[in-house]
């Protein structure tokens, strides 16, 4: 009985001893791993317009550095966050119309490599970890997209889902894929006028995801607020500003929410530019951005670029 008793206590132990180590490297992002699954700051100029029909392919190269320095119950938290990320994006514009605007559906495939550095400190514990890992993204479908145009304004609504394809594992602290799904309706506006060469466009992206059920974390909800406004300077050239704003308005819950409630957000703000010209009488636009993150909260803050080969047959 004495032996059992104290090989009782002895399990008790080590079982308190796990959960505290894993509380201890339990990530501190709100959002599990951090990032949205919507990319911040993609929908840009023109996001409000959807062409004629035929078909439209887009290849971004992505970077993005940033680092959250918090206090934790108890602790400290310092992640260095570095991503590059390549996606290519198809877009099939039909003449089909619903409710009076034309009919359209798109994919997006991508791959990452990505690199995390996570220390935490508390009170006679320092626990640091490092993972990286380059390999595929989870797939991105857009089975409805609805555009319209009036005069100078153009507008479209969509649907889509991220479906969990990438790479995962829950044990590994850098993951492309977030072993989840997740669903986003979005709305896209622009304002542009010929004549003065002036574009105000702006998107509004609603995601919410399942349950991860390797963790047991259910990830709050996200709104994403994407604009761009520049102008033609010429026929050529586009000259702009663009920004986003990524506000979680539902709180991180579930058993794998080691930290509690937590809500992210972060704004980005920077110049970008667009040229456009003919290939084998093809239109190429070629975009180019820089963002810089102010006003983080629970999540990382940096710097980020892309640039966008965009072209519609």
């Amino acid at each position: 009985m004495h032996n059992a008793a104290m090989g009782l206590t002895s399990l008790k132990g080590t079982a308190a001893l796990g959960l505290a180590f894993a509380a201890l490297c339990a990530p501190a992002f709100a959002v599990e791993g951090g990032q949205s699954p919507y990319l911040k700051g993609f929908r840009d100029f023109l996001t409000g317009v959807l062409p004629p029909p035929g078909l439209q392919l887009r290849q971004d190269v992505y970077f993005y550095s940033g680092r959250e320095n918090t206090r934790i119950p108890q602790g400290q938290l310092d992640v260095r966050l570095r991503n590059r990320i390549s996606i290519l994006s198809a877009t099939v514009i039909t003449p089909y119309r619903i409710l009076g605007g034309h009919y359209a559906f798109a994919a997006r495939l991508a791959g990452t490599d990505t690199e995390v550095d996570r220390t935490v400190t508390r009170p006679l514990t320092t626990v640091a970890a490092h993972g990286d890992l380059a390999a595929l993204n989870d797939v991105v479908l857009t089975p409805v997209m609805i555009g319209w145009h009036a005069g100078h304004f153009h507008w479209n609504v969509s649907a889509t889902v991220w479906l969990p394809a990438g790479n995962y594992d829950s044990n590994r602290l850098a993951n492309t894929g977030k072993n989840t799904v997740a669903v986003s309706p979005q709305l896209g506006v622009t304002y542009f006028n010929p004549a003065t060469g002036w574009e105000m466009s702006g998107a509004a992206i609603y995601v919410t995801s399942l349950e991860n059920s390797a963790t047991r974390y259910q990830s709050g909800d996200l709104l994403h607020f994407d604009f761009a406004i520049g102008r033609q300077l010429t026929r050529s050239f586009k000259l702009g500003v663009v920004g986003y704003a990524m506000e979680q308005i539902g709180a991180d819950s579930g058993a794998g929410a080691t930290l509690g409630a937590r809500k992210a957000r972060v704004l980005g703000l920077g110049p970008a530019l667009a040229f456009t010209f003919p290939v084998n009488n093809v239109p190429l636009t070629l975009v180019a951005k820089y963002y810089r993150e102010f006003n983080a909260q629970n999540t990382t803050q940096g710097d980020a670029g892309s640039l966008s080969a965009r072209v519609r047959f």
